[in-house]
């Protein structure tokens, strides 16, 4: 897609997200030389367990384990998420604009958190407004990983190629990507969150530091690797109708 400067831009409300839904996925295309970002919406300020800055300390063993290009983490009201906030548009359009990603794909899944339910729609208006010219958000409060954030252009409008959403566990998803390959990295970028994942002397116990969601991750991922004919995939779902123009080079499962 002509003047894009990332391949795969997966966004998600807190870090950690879009490693639990899409960690295979993002390290399998970063491996194959795809430009993959990663936007967290907030700094996960009201988690019951880690602070932020030690949250986006582990956010960065993560990205270098998954082979990321970048990632940026605003300052959005973690537990507020909200798409009617136009103040919240605007901050995801800016990351757009900057950005200019093919694809965008976001990692609400499973639904047991008001701000995953929030973030594919927040996404959505703002994938709509990023290609509207007459509309110029401001730069939000942002920072960076692995240094200073690129010396881009930043305010043309940007019309986003797809928008997908990490499928519910419950759902038909409409794509997968094969990740047994890339398993064990995920499995090491997951590892990297100590503060929400392992529980122990001081930690509240929550949802995600229960022995359990490790196990239950892994039987989604058999579970739609089952429907490939894979040991192991993630998978998207989308609203759009995909356009082909010859049979995929890969089997059709």
């Amino acid at each position: 897609m002509d003047g894009a400067r990332v391949d795969l831009l997966c966004i998600s409300p807190h870090t950690d997200d879009a490693e639990i839904a899409l960690g295979g996925t993002l390290r399998l295309l970063s491996e194959r030389g795809r430009r993959v970002w990663v936007c967290d919406l907030s700094r996960g300020e009201l988690g019951s367990n880690g602070t932020p800055d030690e949250r986006w300390r582990e956010a960065a063993g993560a990205s270098a384990a998954l082979g990321l290009a970048g990632r940026v983490q605003l300052e959005l009201p973690d537990g507020f998420i909200s798409p009617s906030d136009a103040g919240q548009v605007a901050a995801v359009t800016a990351v757009l604009r900057l950005l200019r990603p093919r694809w965008v794909a976001t990692a609400p899944a499973p639904y047991r958190h008001p701000d995953h339910i929030a973030t594919p729609p927040l996404v959505a208006r703002a994938a709509f407004v990023a290609h509207l010219s007459a509309y110029r958000p401001p730069w939000p409060a942002a920072r960076f990983w692995p240094g200073d954030p690129p010396a881009w252009e930043r305010d043309e409008p940007w019309r986003v190629e797809a928008l997908l959403e990490a499928c519910p566990p419950d759902a038909p998803p409409d794509l997968c990507f094969d990740v047994t390959g890339t398993w064990a990295a995920k499995l090491a970028a997951m590892a990297c969150y100590r503060s929400q994942l392992e529980a122990g002397p001081g930690r509240v116990p929550t949802a995600i530091n229960d022995r359990a969601f490790l196990g239950a991750v892994e039987r989604w991922a058999r579970d739609w690797g089952w429907r490939c004919g894979v040991e192991l995939a993630e998978a998207l779902r989308t609203a759009a109708v995909p356009l082909l123009s010859d049979l995929p080079e890969e089997r059709w499962a």
